[in-house]
């Protein structure tokens, strides 16, 4: 028989050997575990971000390429603009290839048995899921930058192009000013301002045609010019070769008309991103382009719709955890036999988490519901059916 000192004096069963290696034999074996998971999601995670992005770049160019051929774009400008496409597309493709990544994954983890060996072992599902909770934390903090930095300085920059191009064909197929964006009438609530245009460029935030009317005490004062232009250093807008009319009272009567060949316009608190703005839908604009939307227009009834739209983008990145909630259930929560019945139930039930978001989201943009209940309530409802799901099954 082996005594107990030959025991302790094997080097194998020795606490130091196994502080020799970094870890404890109780925690090694479950640590090994979870970057076995992570290294397997993220092999098809990485695989179905980069097909279905090409697919999506295909179709863009597709689209897009005939007409920039057609108005000779410059090559530089055209590569530009198809590699700027890319970060705005990430926020919307990156929850269904976590989903899709991560049920494949655990459909080949079932699919060789490793799932039911891990849980007879009594590894609990949270145990189990934790490298998946990792890579939704990730993903989300990874969304929110995306969001907030990259993702809406390539949207901006990528259509800015689109309308050089688009502008610079038309200035030469006419000599009368043209632009892509013809006929705004914005409305400023905060300021009680209202402007006119018949033409405007974003590329060069200038706009033809102008008639500005302000208050001024208990009267308003109207503004025609043949240009206003933009200043982003001094926030005002310069325009040229217009009159001032006093209108008393409010009266469509104008009481003096005075010329001018040029003049800065100080009092007006329009911005270019309003003015372009309100021609725009809310899912066209940028998360700043909203931002400065909403701040400025407060007050606008048509502001909704873009208030909902900013709160649905600040709330993607919860997508990753609704995710984990709906797909570790459903893969997970049946038998061998069953697993392809679980993979196309969490499909499913993604698929009516997106309608339902879908509806809450045209409800808020009409105005049947607050802005921050219609972005919020359907991740509500997911994570309650998720939490039930996942504690049922844990």
């Amino acid at each position: 028989p082996i005594s107990s000192g030959n025991l302790n004096s094997n080097p194998i069963h020795s606490k130091s050997s196994a502080n020799a290696i970094g870890f404890t034999n109780k925690f090694d074996p479950i640590l090994r575990i979870d970057i076995y998971i992570f290294r397997e999601w993220l092999k098809i995670f990485t695989l179905a971000v980069g097909a279905i992005l090409g697919l999506l770049l295909l179709s863009e160019i597709y689209n897009e390429l005939p007409g920039f051929l057609e108005r000779k774009a410059p090559l530089d400008q055209l590569l530009l603009f198809f590699f700027l496409l890319i970060p705005g597309y990430l926020p919307s493709l990156l929850p269904i290839c976590f989903l899709l990544s991560l049920l494949f994954s655990l459909a080949t983890l079932h699919r060789n048995g490793e799932i039911v060996a891990i849980r007879a072992a009594g590894i609990s599902l949270f145990r189990l899921s934790r490298a998946h909770w990792l890579a939704a934390t990730l993903l989300a903090l990874g969304l929110l930058w995306l969001n907030g930095s990259l993702a809406p300085s390539s949207v901006e920059q990528s259509r800015l192009i689109k309308e050089q191009v688009k502008e610079q064909d038309l200035a030469n197929q006419s000599e009368t000013i043209r632009g892509t964006t013809q006929d705004l009438a914005v409305a400023l609530p905060s300021n009680d301002e209202i402007w006119f245009a018949e033409v405007y460029r974003i590329s060069s935030n200038e706009a033809f045609g102008v008639s500005i009317s302000l208050p001024r005490g208990d009267d308003r004062v109207r503004y025609e010019a043949a240009r206003a232009t933009y200043s982003i250093s001094k926030n005002n807008w310069t325009l040229e070769d217009g009159i001032i009319m006093e209108l008393p009272g409010g009266s469509g009567i104008p009481a003096s008309q005075i010329q001018f060949d040029s003049m800065e316009l100080n009092e007006s608190e329009m911005s270019p991103t309003v003015l372009f703005g309100f021609s725009q839908r809310p899912k066209d604009l940028s998360l700043n382009q909203l931002a400065d939307l909403i701040s400025r227009a407060e007050g606008d009834p048509k502001i909704d719709a873009y208030r909902t739209r900013y709160l649905s983008i600040l709330s993607t990145p919860f997508q990753f955890f609704v995710v984990v909630l709906i797909a570790l259930p459903c893969a997970l929560g049946s038998g061998r036999s069953r697993a392809s019945g679980g993979f196309f139930r969490a499909i499913w039930m993604y698929l009516a988490f997106f309608a339902l978001t879908a509806l809450f989201t045209m409800a808020g943009q009409r105005d049947f519901l607050p802005a921050t209940l219609a972005a919020w309530t359907p991740f509500a409802i997911a994570t309650a059916g998720g939490i039930w799901m996942y504690r049922r099954n844990a």
